[in-house]
């Protein structure tokens, strides 16, 4: 398999045609379909299936097509670092769903002088910043975990040969919008958000409670799914929404529109990052950690 190969296959899936992926290839029909079908015979596999109306993945090529396609993007990476004119400092972070990580975020550009860099911050899904950090996809992954979860995400990280940092322990808060009727209290219990909606981040196909970024409310009969940080702060503004969180939320970000409320609970966050224990970290890395540091001693 190459990685020639790989980007193939990835166009095919695009166009659904042979005839339009060679077009777009700039190779001949008939050289796509040689190399199509070596790859089915190395891998024993059938990517595609042909009809009339051009081809369409089977159920085996639809999995194969989500791996090629992470390994066409990789190399166009690689091919871009490379390439000669690329900015001397890059950084990656991979999190999950944090205000006050893009607040640090912030920081680090704004005291960078350099002329040229490219930076990224990725809001992702727990499972997915796990394994971007494993893949070496990001520089680092920051994450919590929730007090019950402590072992068993500690033996699931382990095996991906990344180490996880503690850097706070940070006591769960009830997140809801200033006007909320809880807003004013100086402490929630638990059954005093059984008659409020309940929104969570979805975590996708990987379902498991550790991987959750919120201590789980199991007795809401009010149950709301959401992907990004964005839109869950306009429900939360909107409704009588709650969500629960670390309780670190810079106001700069939301403009005291949101409030945190301690919750009564016995469980507890512990936030840190995550790092391949192979790779050295760069100085931009290095950095960004220095920042997020001091922000969870000031905390």
């Amino acid at each position: 398999m190459t990685i020639q190969q790989c980007k193939y296959i990835v166009k095919i899936a695009e166009c659904g045609s042979l005839n339009e992926a060679a077009k777009q290839l700039f190779v001949a029909q008939s050289s796509l379909s040689v190399s199509v079908r070596s790859l089915e015979n190395e891998l024993n596999i059938t990517i595609f299936e042909r009809s009339g109306n051009g081809v369409y993945l089977t159920n085996e090529g639809a999995e194969f097509v989500r791996y090629a396609r992470q390994i066409a993007e990789q190399a166009s990476l690689v091919e871009k670092r490379y390439a000669g004119d690329v900015p001397r400092k890059q950084l990656c972070i991979s999190t999950q769903h944090y205000d006050f990580v893009a607040d640090i975020f912030a920081k680090l550009l704004n005291e960078t002088e350099e002329a040229s860099y490219r930076f990224s911050l990725r809001e992702m899904k727990t499972y997915d910043v796990i394994h971007e950090t494993e893949n070496a996809l990001c520089d680092i992954g920051i994450i919590a975990i929730k007090s019950k979860d402590r072992a068993i995400m500690g033996r699931y990280i382990s095996q991906y040969n990344l180490q996880f940092t503690p850097l706070l322990q940070a006591k769960p808060h009830v997140y809801v919008r200033r006007e909320h009727p809880l807003a004013e209290y100086t402490v929630i219990k638990p059954e005093m958000l059984k008659a409020y909606p309940y929104v969570s981040y979805e975590q996708g196909e990987h379902t498991s409670t550790f991987f959750t970024e919120e201590i789980v409310s199991e007795d809401s009969e009010k149950q709301v799914e959401i992907s990004d940080r964005a839109s869950l702060m306009n429900v939360l503004l909107a409704t009588d929404c709650y969500t629960v969180g670390t309780g670190l939320m810079p106001s700069l970000l939301n403009g005291g529109r949101i409030v945190s409320v301690p919750f009564d609970c016995e469980e507890f966050y512990t936030i840190g990052y995550l790092l391949r224990k192979d790779r050295a970290v760069s100085e931009s890395a290095a950095t960004f950690l220095t920042l997020l540091q001091e922000t969870m001693t000031e905390n």
